[in-house]
């Protein structure tokens, strides 16, 4: 009983271990997470090899009448980062605060 425990603690925590790893970027001997600034970013990686700018409209909730109405727009930008030979990838997205907000990895290699 207590080996399937223990199996069961270990494999939880290789589960965690690698969700946890999905959403950094190495860059160098420097980890890049969720919530960086961007211009860290930009001084410890290399510059982005293509970047898109992406306008998303900004929405007020209000009332009992449950009606939305439009406050604006916010602009995010998604950067491509080319990694090492042999490594994929990294899509950023940079929030309108100047911060990262998610990091995804292309399926495919350069």
């Amino acid at each position: 009983m207590r080996l399937i425990i223990t199996l069961a603690v270990a494999g939880a925590g290789i589960a965690l271990a690698q969700s946890a790893a999905a959403d950094t970027l190495r860059c160098g001997a420097v980890l890049i997470r969720p919530g960086d600034d961007a211009l860290y970013v930009l001084e410890k990686c290399v510059e982005p090899r293509a970047t898109t700018t992406i306008r998303q409209p900004g929405w007020w909730w209000e009332g009992a009448d449950s009606n939305l109405y439009p406050i604006g727009f916010a602009q995010l930008q998604r950067w491509r980062i080319a990694r090492e030979p042999g490594q994929f990838p990294a899509l950023l997205t940079i929030g309108a605060d100047g911060r990262v907000e998610t990091i995804e990895f292309e399926r495919r290699r350069n």
